[in-house]
């Protein structure tokens, strides 16, 4: 039977990475912020913190808090489909998970990447991704980063996103070195991918 991994945790974690594995290992990923993304540039809008920020909140609003998982699960289906193993990346909340377990009728497996909020602040400062903070706007002061970054972390946690971590099936604390951090990624990723 195939298996779905959940991919959560806190914006610079290290959920990119952990999908960067999968890939090389050819396991479909789902990213789920892509939804976003790309209804955010439907919009004709610039693709920053701010308007992605704004757009998730007005889905969720217009068509209920699992409106991103419904919008991916024909991709998730077909891909279950031919796959020992799906990963999803970028779940939220409970009320998409509790949509996932609704349309597979099975329970997915979840993965909390955990980090500190000092060490994510610095990885998402460094990687200056246009939905992570506006670096344009605030090049010099890290103060005012920082402050942006709390603000999406908040976001986050508002929708639940701290409820799906204490439900994760197994935990890994991205916080030392990136090697080892793939060693473990890797190593859960061929238990979960093995067909038996």
């Amino acid at each position: 039977m195939s298996k779905v991994l959940v991919l959560t945790g806190l914006p610079g974690s290290g959920k990119s990475v952990a999908s960067e594995i999968a890939k090389s290992m050819n396991i479909p990923i789902i990213i789920m912020g892509n939804v976003i993304r790309r209804e955010t540039a439907e919009r004709g809008l610039e693709p920053n913190s701010r308007n992605i920020g704004m757009v998730a909140m007005d889905l969720r609003k217009k068509f209920g808090d699992d409106v991103v998982l419904q919008r991916i699960w024909p991709i998730i289906s077909e891909e279950l489909e031919h796959n020992n193993l799906v990963l999803i990346d970028g779940m939220r909340s409970i009320a998409e998970k509790n949509a996932l377990v609704q349309l597979m009728g099975f329970e997915p497996e979840i993965l909390a990447i955990l980090a500190s909020e000092d060490i994510r602040n610095s990885r998402l400062i460094e990687r200056k991704r246009s939905d992570d903070v506006e670096l344009e706007l605030i090049e010099e002061d890290k103060k005012t980063k920082n402050q942006a970054i709390s603000e999406r972390d908040a976001r986050e946690k508002g929708w639940g996103v701290e409820s799906l971590l204490d439900q994760a099936h197994y935990q890994l604390l991205n916080e030392d070195s990136l090697d080892l951090f793939r060693i473990s990624v890797k190593a859960l990723l061929e238990r979960l991918n093995n067909p038996e």
